[in-house]
């Protein structure tokens, strides 16, 4: 059954999950998926934020400061501006910004080259997750044929889902974890 590899590493915790943007989105879902037990590599392209985050510093206010510092400390979280360990990874998040152009349309630039960094190192059985706030389609029109570009299907070769933000920075109800 394809997929089946992944599946098993998913429910043993056995996967390393990689979060693509270290920002307000990108670093509490890489906390929360290194609380629940997996190793989590985060991938950012400002080398400040992959810094401190491999110190145990936080810069994000839904992040709890002792949290991340144990995480790092334990090794369940690494930050790196190094694109090549997306060969460690089994599954990854794309969590970059979609800031409006003067047009008011989300400007996907980061979403294509973060798309373009995973491409050149996706391999078989991958799930790669689209999470940053963008149009309807973006994944079937731009993420899907720039991953199959590398000669993988879609479906049988690697997955490929969307998955809506789950953080409202500031909300105290409402977090990654937590989100219906």
């Amino acid at each position: 059954m394809p997929g089946q590899i992944l599946l098993d590493k998913i429910k043993n915790k056995t996967a390393v999950l990689g979060v693509v943007g270290l920002g307000y989105v990108g670093l509490p879902l890489a906390v929360e998926k290194a609380k629940a037990g997996y190793r989590v590599i985060g991938f950012d392209v400002q080398a400040k934020r992959v810094d401190l985050v491999n110190q145990g510093k936080n810069y994000i206010g839904d992040v709890v400061d002792q949290e991340l510092a144990e995480l790092v400390k334990t090794k369940r979280l690494t930050a790196t501006i190094d694109y090549t360990k997306i060969d460690e990874v089994d599954a990854v998040a794309i969590c970059v910004p979609t800031p409006l152009d003067k047009y008011q349309q989300p400007d996907i630039s980061y979403v294509s080259n973060s798309t373009q960094q995973i491409a050149a190192h996706i391999h078989r059985d991958m799930l790669v997750v689209l999470e940053s706030t963008t149009y309807p389609g973006t994944t079937e029109e731009i993420v899907m044929p720039a991953l199959e570009a590398t000669g993988l299907k879609c479906g049988s070769d690697f997955f490929l889902a969307f998955s809506p933000e789950r953080v409202d920075p500031g909300n105290a109800n409402y977090h990654t974890k937590n989100t219906p």
